[in-house]
């Protein structure tokens, strides 16, 4: 399949797009392979998909890559593949997609605490464009909150707090529920999906199906 960055999508789009990219490590499973090799297939997916939403006409397009307890939690020799295969795609893929359509490039979260060799690669990545990619990484809303609580000015406090609204919340691999409190402050009016694709499976067509579900939604937003 082509990613050419032509948008496929007549209708509506959402302005901001969010997706928890999951079912790296099960598609791995299934094929015989590494977490690694999971992992290294999904990140590739986050550029491919980035592209044709782009191309799509959305105007910020957000993703998750870890939380604190995946950093944390997980085996040194996966917690070195998801960094690692990050790493490799911030350096090569995301210059060239920010390139492309004039993208700023934002890293939200913990990630100079707990994974600060990605710190050379996201520090050479675009400050400022016309639209917007962001990158949550060793990412927990709920630490997001509890950090901004004590302010006067709450929603400004936030890590996320100058990102418009969430409009469409993708979370692939068929489990519907949030993790970590992901974005949580942000979708307090998002449309939600939850395919049953494995992230690294979510391809053009996947997306396509999705946007065309939010255009045919009525939002009303209260009124």
């Amino acid at each position: 399949m082509s990613w050419s960055g032509s948008s496929p999508f007549v209708a509506e789009v959402p302005g901001h797009l969010a997706v928890i990219p999951d079912g790296n490590r099960r598609w791995a499973r299934r094929r015989g392979e590494s977490a690694t090799d999971g992992h290294r297939a999904g990140i590739a997916r986050v550029g491919e998909v980035a592209d044709a939403a782009f191309g799509a006409g959305v105007q910020v397009f957000s993703f998750w890559w870890g939380s604190p307890a995946n950093l944390t939690r997980r085996s040194p020799d996966e917690v070195a593949g998801i960094v690692g295969v990050l790493d490799a795609w911030l350096r090569v893929q995301a210059p060239a997609l920010c390139a492309r359509y004039g993208l700023g490039f934002e890293a939200i979260g913990r990630w100079r605490e707990l994974c600060p060799s990605l710190a050379p690669a996201i520090d050479a990545l675009p400050r400022r464009g016309s639209r917007t990619l962001v990158l949550l990484m060793a990412y927990d809303g709920r630490e997001e909150i509890l950090a901004a609580a004590g302010s006067d000015d709450f929603e400004q406090s936030l890590w996320t707090g100058h990102l418009p609204a969430v409009d469409l919340l993708i979370r692939t691999g068929g489990e519907a529920h949030f993790s970590a409190g992901f974005l949580l402050w942000k979708l307090a009016e998002a449309q939600l999906a939850f395919p049953t694709e494995l992230w690294p499976a979510f391809d053009e067509a996947c997306l396509a199906r999705e946007l065309a579900r939010y255009a045919a939604i009525e939002r009303r937003f209260g009124r």
